[in-house]
Order: C-alpha cells, then sequence, then structure tokens
C-alpha cells in the first residue's frame, strides 16, 4: 500500500478563486440594480401587505394617520363574509385571470417581435427601440400603479405642482 503526501497549496490566489478587489467590485456594479429592485419590487410588495392587515379605503395615503392596523378582520370578510367585499374579490380574481391569461403572453410575445424584428434591421438607434419595445414587458405593472398613485395622490407630486398653478381640485 502506497501512500500520497500532501501537495502544498498554491499561494499565488485567494481560497476562493476571485482575486482581491473582484468581490468588492461585483457588489459596487449590482448595487445600482439591487437598489431598483429593492425600490421597484420590495417595496410594493410590502406595501400590498401593509394595505391588506390595515382599514385604508383607497383614497389618501396609505400610512395617514387614519388608517388603522386590522390584522386578519379583511381576510376573514373576503372568504366568509358573502357581502360586497366577497362580490369584490371574485370580480378581482377574475380580473386577475384575464390579465395573466391575455395580456401577459401577449404582451411579452408582442415584445419579443418587435425587438427581434429591430434585431434583424440595420436601423440607427435599434438599441433604443429594442429597449423601447421590450422594456413594457419586463416592467412591473404594480411598481407602475404604485407609484402613478403617489404621482396623482391628493398630496402627489402632480397634484401639489398643479395647485402651485392655481389648479384647484
Amino acid at each position: 500500500m502506497t501512500t500520497t503526501a500532501a501537495r502544498p497549496r498554491p499561494t499565488g490566489r485567494p481560497r476562493g478563486g476571485i482575486r482581491r478587489g473582484e468581490a468588492a467590485s461585483g457588489w459596487l456594479f449590482t448595487a445600482p440594480m439591487l437598489v431598483l429592485l429593492g425600490l421597484f419590487l420590495v417595496v410594493p410588495v410590502l406595501m400590498a401587505l401593509w394595505v391588506s392587515f390595515s382599514d385604508w379605503g383607497g383614497r389618501g395615503s396609505p400610512f395617514s394617520a387614519d388608517v388603522h392596523f386590522v390584522g386578519l378582520t379583511n381576510y376573514a370578510s373576503i372568504t366568509t363574509g358573502g357581502g360586497l367585499a366577497e362580490v369584490d374579490f371574485g370580480t378581482a380574481l377574475r380580473n386577475n385571470i384575464w390579465y395573466v391569461l391575455l395580456v401577459v403572453p401577449i404582451q411579452t410575445a408582442l415584445s419579443l417581435f418587435l425587438a427581434v424584428l429591430v434585431n434583424n434591421q440595420r436601423l440607427k438607434g435599434a438599441g433604443f427601440f429594442r429597449t423601447a419595445f421590450y422594456f413594457p414587458s419586463v416592467t412591473s405593472s404594480v411598481a407602475i400603479s404604485v407609484l402613478w398613485l403617489f404621482l396623482f395622490n391628493t398630496t402627489g407630486a402632480i397634484n401639489v405642482l398643479l395647485s402651485w398653478l392655481g389648479v384647484k381640485f
């Protein structure tokens, strides 16, 4: 029986296989996208979760002093209520199913088709058109909705600017 001697480890690189500073550079380059994902993906999901546990009626800010935590009351009313909340929930569920079955596939297929069409042509600014055609299919509709909600809220940026110009609402 023969034994093999342990080979010495090379000393030129760290154990992980990544050179010093590359990990920090990687995090630095991905940080803007992580911030955007957090802002437009995580924040809207957390806001929707807060709204589902509050008594917010859909007008004004969901974080105002008039909005209170109600726990699972909203969920109980849509599952056992039988009143208007159950009808609204059924309508919302039906609308979401139609959206998923129709809008998402058609929007994605059309965007991809137009992007491939632009990719096969020798156009000036083809990169702009590729991005413009495909961008709506990858942008979260929830993030856009939340953005519009805050822009056009009673105290939102658009209405504040309009009030400075003398437009009363």
